[in-house]
Protein backbone atom coordinates (compact mmCIF):
# COMPACT_ATOMS: atom_id res chain seq x y z
CA UNK A 1 0.00 0.00 0.00
CA UNK A 2 2.86 2.40 0.82
CA UNK A 3 4.31 2.13 -2.68
CA UNK A 4 0.95 2.95 -4.25
CA UNK A 5 0.65 6.05 -2.05
CA UNK A 6 4.13 7.16 -3.10
CA UNK A 7 3.27 6.76 -6.78
CA UNK A 8 0.01 8.67 -6.28
CA UNK A 9 1.76 11.58 -4.56
CA UNK A 10 4.42 11.64 -7.30
CA UNK A 11 1.72 11.74 -9.98
CA UNK A 12 -0.08 14.57 -8.15
CA UNK A 13 3.17 16.57 -7.98
CA UNK A 14 3.71 16.04 -11.71
CA UNK A 15 0.11 17.09 -12.40
CA UNK A 16 0.62 20.36 -10.52
CA UNK A 17 3.85 20.98 -12.42
CA UNK A 18 2.11 20.26 -15.72
CA UNK A 19 -0.60 22.83 -14.96
CA UNK A 20 2.01 25.46 -14.09
CA UNK A 21 4.00 24.72 -17.25
CA UNK A 22 0.86 24.81 -19.37
CA UNK A 23 -0.08 28.21 -17.96
CA UNK A 24 3.43 29.47 -18.71
CA UNK A 25 3.33 28.01 -22.22
CA UNK A 26 -0.09 29.55 -22.84
CA UNK A 27 1.31 33.02 -22.16
CA UNK A 28 4.60 32.59 -24.07
CA UNK A 29 4.00 29.85 -26.67
CA UNK A 30 7.67 28.91 -26.28
CA UNK A 31 8.52 25.64 -28.03
CA UNK A 32 10.78 24.47 -25.20
CA UNK A 33 7.97 24.79 -22.67
CA UNK A 34 5.59 22.94 -24.98
CA UNK A 35 8.07 20.08 -25.24
CA UNK A 36 8.40 19.96 -21.43
CA UNK A 37 4.59 19.82 -21.13
CA UNK A 38 4.35 16.94 -23.56
CA UNK A 39 7.19 15.06 -21.91
CA UNK A 40 5.67 15.51 -18.48
CA UNK A 41 2.27 14.44 -19.77
CA UNK A 42 3.87 11.27 -21.14
CA UNK A 43 5.42 10.53 -17.73
CA UNK A 44 2.09 11.02 -15.99
CA UNK A 45 0.20 8.79 -18.42
CA UNK A 46 2.83 6.06 -18.12
CA UNK A 47 2.40 6.10 -14.34
CA UNK A 48 -1.39 6.51 -14.38
CA UNK A 49 -3.02 5.30 -17.62
CA UNK A 50 -6.43 6.51 -16.41
CA UNK A 51 -5.18 10.10 -16.08
CA UNK A 52 -7.65 12.65 -17.44
CA UNK A 53 -6.07 15.89 -18.57
CA UNK A 54 -9.51 17.38 -19.16
CA UNK A 55 -10.52 16.58 -15.59
CA UNK A 56 -7.39 18.26 -14.23
CA UNK A 57 -8.02 21.42 -16.25
CA UNK A 58 -11.68 21.55 -15.24
CA UNK A 59 -10.73 21.23 -11.59
CA UNK A 60 -7.96 23.84 -11.83
CA UNK A 61 -9.68 26.44 -13.99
Amino acid sequence: MKMRENVHSLVRAKERRLLRLYSLWHTTYAEGIRQKCLSLLGEIVSMDPAFSLRGEFQAAF
